[in-house]
């Protein structure tokens, strides 16, 4: 059964209210308050929604936020066991992904779990989608001038996709050395 929140509504109580006025405000202003307002809306959840039946058998986990821990994930670099236990644990994720509940079944998520959204996303081939859909959202809303790249970004973001961290590990000291 698909469960997908409307991010859009408020909620009738604040679900912060537990943290002082300045730690709300450093969250706000932290990433995890970027990813919530800019992004979080902007995840395309219509598109693995069918991946579960709309009102049979057990409630999905809420697809936004399943999507935003993928995101999460990658952009932090984390493994599976770590990516679960930051999500249980800290605040600023659950933030991001606005998850308000105290229950376990709202900030908790099975590894295996985690892995069944990653294979659907990949299946759906959302990767670029994705990506080019929260870069041009974030460009946009922070006003950024992509007519200036770098070229030397752009040429290291080609090898490092080629290899793996440790090739590109490798490769950097096998460079340094020969300069030396």
């Amino acid at each position: 059964m698909q469960h997908i929140k409307d991010h859009k509504t408020g909620n009738l109580f604040a679900p912060w209210s537990h943290l002082g006025p300045k730690r709300r405000q450093l969250l706000e202003k932290s990433w995890a308050g970027v990813f919530r307002h800019y992004l979080l809306n902007e995840l395309p959840v219509e598109k693995i929604a069918p991946h579960s039946h709309p009102s049979m058998g057990r409630p999905s986990k809420e697809l936004y936020a399943a999507m935003g821990l993928l995101i999460l994930q990658q952009l932090l670099d984390l493994s599976d066991r770590e990516t679960v236990a930051t999500l249980a644990f800290d605040t600023r994720w659950q933030h991001a992904l606005d998850i308000t509940g105290d229950s376990d079944g709202e900030t908790t998520m099975a590894e295996r779990t985690l892995r069944q959204y990653r294979r659907i996303v990949l299946e759906e081939g959302l990767t670029g989608y994705l990506f080019a859909q929260l870069t041009a959202k974030l460009i946009a809303a922070f006003g950024v001038d992509t007519s200036r790249q770098r070229i030397d970004s752009t040429h290291l973001r080609s090898y490092m996709r080629h290899l793996s961290r440790i090739g590109l590990f490798a490769s950097t000291i096998k460079k340094f050395l020969i300069n030396r």
